[in-house]
């Protein structure tokens, strides 16, 4: 139906959740040097350049000034980012289906009804993977003088009023980060999807490319219009990028950005709005590729586990 979101959830959302976690690691083990640079750029507000400058001086160059070739495979520490990616991306599209195709559709509609759903799939992915997004940007961006976990919270703990508030640190960014992104994704991915089988309804300069999208093969197309829908979703909403660098530094640097209020007002006074834009280009490309990756992986195995199935 034009409501529908385009997942298969025939199976169950279990096998949806799975795959998706298959993704998610993929994700991570290959494009996390991309994240790793975002959260550079985003730490210091610098540019693409000078983000890569400072990663090559922290992680290719020894305190003797050497060339450390193997300092690259630093930028996938910790190792709970890649615990994070798995759960992160496993729980997106089936929580999200589950909630809006069992109850928010019926109670609030086809747009209001994915609002809520997101709303509250967001709300699950921070409570669950929360704690260790903080750990991975803490512990992975400073490497020199955090050596574990342990120390992590405690470095933290000792900037925020309770343990909560350090445990889950830099959580309202990330909140408003993964719902602006996962709500502006999931309505321009089932835009593309009914498009795709009705081009007809496609506004004119669109019509070509969708009659061209229903030739391609069910996995194919559902793939570039994954790849689309992210695209759009990642730099259409300007609230995804601020959420993400409010997040980053008050996690990078709890010492330095207390509350989000105060992140906010620091970040505006020096350099605008421009500085909640930081690490763009990184996130854009990392993002855009990674949910390509991440959920083609899982539509891409749901649909093969279908014909065993039947």
């Amino acid at each position: 139906s034009r409501n529908a979101l385009p997942f298969n959830v025939a199976n169950g959302y279990d096998e949806l959740f799975w795959n998706g976690m298959k993704g998610g690691g993929t994700k991570y083990l290959s494009l996390q040097f991309l994240n790793y640079a975002r959260w550079t750029a985003q730490q210091e507000a610098v540019g693409f350049i000078p983000a890569l400058r400072l990663m090559g001086t922290r992680h290719l160059q020894c305190s003797a000034g050497n060339f450390k070739p193997f300092g690259f495979l630093e930028m996938w520490r910790p190792g709970v980012t890649f615990w994070n990616e798995m759960i992160h991306w496993g729980m997106k599209v089936p929580l999200t289906c589950y909630l809006y195709n069992e109850h928010c559709e019926a109670a609030g509609g086809r747009h209001v009804g994915l609002f809520a759903a997101v709303a509250l799939n967001t709300v699950g992915e921070v409570v669950v993977t929360g704690w260790s997004e903080r750990l991975g940007v803490h512990y992975g961006l400073n490497q020199a003088t955090i050596k574990s976990y342990r120390e992590s919270l405690s470095a933290t703990r000792a900037f925020r009023p309770n343990f909560l508030t350090a445990f889950y640190n830099g959580a309202s960014g990330l909140y408003v980060r993964n719902f602006t992104w996962n709500f502006a994704f999931f309505e321009w991915k089932r835009y593309f999807h009914r498009l795709a089988r009705v081009p007809e309804e496609a506004p004119a300069v669109l019509k070509p490319h969708f009659e061209w999208v229903t030739q391609m093969d069910g996995k194919n197309q559902a793939n570039l219009l994954t790849f689309e829908a992210a695209t759009l979703a990642t730099y259409l909403t300007f609230f995804n990028m601020a959420g993400d660098n409010i997040k980053t530094k008050m996690q990078a640097n709890p010492d330095k950005f207390l509350t989000v209020r105060q992140t906010v007002s620091a970040t505006y006074r020096a350099h605008g709005l421009v500085g909640f834009t930081r690490g763009s280009l990184f996130k854009g490309i990392y993002l855009i590729a990674g949910a390509t990756i991440a959920i083609g992986i899982q539509e891409r195995l749901t649909g093969v586990m279908k014909y065993f199935v039947q």
